[in-house]
């Protein structure tokens, strides 16, 4: 097929992430992958020399000359399907699908109420819990839903030398003795690297060596000067490393020996299944698609949002109990490599953007 991929995020987010790895892995499998996505956007520096076309575009939708020339795009290179990521791109693919008269199928990563989501050919939802959502809130018909699952590169979360570990460690100046429980992804209220922060004092008392390691990128510098002051307001700030971006994901989760999610988003974190294709047990908040993807007592806990203690107590019994992170940890590599692989959910999603191709092709 020829497919053209359109992304707005312009770093390295989850959904980004996302259409980066599906855009190499259609590409391997043979199709012909253009990808629209923002001028100087991360994505554009990592596909650079890869079998796929790139094309910028701000994805104005008004006036409407953008939408006109990537429709004239669409017919150069009989494009068949279109595929959007992120917020601005869906808007602009449902429009694109006007012009251009070729199916639109857009990828929910998240849950919020726009109109859009009822226009497209086809809506993959990364989770059931947000199928559901875009099902009641978007009025998006069932036949035109279909959950798939995100996907993470397994072998190379799996892999990471053991050298890699300690010389990320030592960057850090975090020694091998010191538990080191990290949290990875935009830093901002949603993410939950405050509720963190407010359970390190517990954490703490009962595991003094701990230390805490925040890996992101700052969307609010608001939040992030909160968390600083909480921090200091507790007396726990000495045993917080922040990192900022980070470039190299693997070494972040080898450095590792816990993953802390208290999130009160509903989407799949990539930084979850990262982290457990990495060989680390996850502590995260029991809502959205995450229960969907960690399994009780075998390769994480859940915990419920908001439950201070709970946090604490899981993460306390991993810190303190090797034995339970090594057996988390392999659990969890199993369950990525048989239900979230490359191979695997490309060919779901490859299924549904050739099925809107098809019935476009017999409308």
């Amino acid at each position: 097929m020829n497919i053209m991929e359109i992304v707005s995020g312009r770093r390295a987010g989850g959904a980004v992430c996302h259409c980066l790895m599906l855009s190499r892995e259609l590409a391997r499998r043979g199709h012909r992958v253009t990808l629209v996505c923002r001028p100087e956007a991360w994505i554009v520096g990592q596909l650079a020399g890869e079998d796929v076309e790139i094309v910028e575009s701000d994805l104005h939708r008004w006036p409407t000359d953008e939408l006109r020339r990537i429709a004239a795009l669409v017919e150069e290179c009989e494009i068949e399907v279109v595929h959007t990521h992120l917020s601005r791109a869906h808007s602009f693919g449902v429009l694109l699908r006007w012009f251009s008269r070729v199916p639109c199928v857009a990828t929910a990563q998240s849950r919020h109420i726009d109109l859009h989501w009822m226009l497209n050919d086809r809506v993959i939802a990364v989770s059931d819990a947000t199928r559901r959502y875009h099902r009641s809130y978007n009025l998006v018909r069932a036949d035109r839903m279909v959950t798939i699952h995100n996907f993470v590169d397994y072998d190379r979360f799996s892999r990471a030398p053991a050298e890699v570990r300690a010389a990320t460690r030592a960057s850090l100046g975090v020694d091998d003795a010191s538990p080191l429980v990290g949290i990875v992804g935009s830093v901002r209220p949603g993410k939950g690297q405050l509720r963190l922060v407010g359970a390190m004092p517990k954490i703490l008392a009962a595991a003094p060596e701990t230390r805490l390691l925040m890996v992101g990128e700052a969307d609010e510098e608001t939040y992030v000067a909160r968390i600083k002051a909480t921090a200091d307001r507790l007396g726990v700030a000495s045993q917080i490393e922040w990192t900022g971006r980070f470039e190299d994901a693997r070494a972040a989760m080898a450095a590792l020996d816990v993953l802390a999610l208290p999130t009160s988003e509903a989407s799949i974190p990539l930084s979850m299944l990262e982290a457990m294709a990495a060989g680390l047990p996850v502590v995260a908040t029991d809502m959205g698609g995450i229960p969907e993807c960690i399994v009780p007592g075998e390769t994480g806990t859940l915990v419920p949002l908001g439950d201070l203690d709970a946090l604490v107590s899981a993460i306390v019994a991993l810190v303190r109990d090797p034995a339970m992170r090594r057996r988390y940890g392999e659990a969890g590599r199993r369950l990525v490599s048989e239900r979230f692989s490359p191979e695997q959910q490309t060919a779901s999603i490859e299924s549904v953007l050739a099925e809107a191709a098809r019935r476009s092709r017999a409308a």
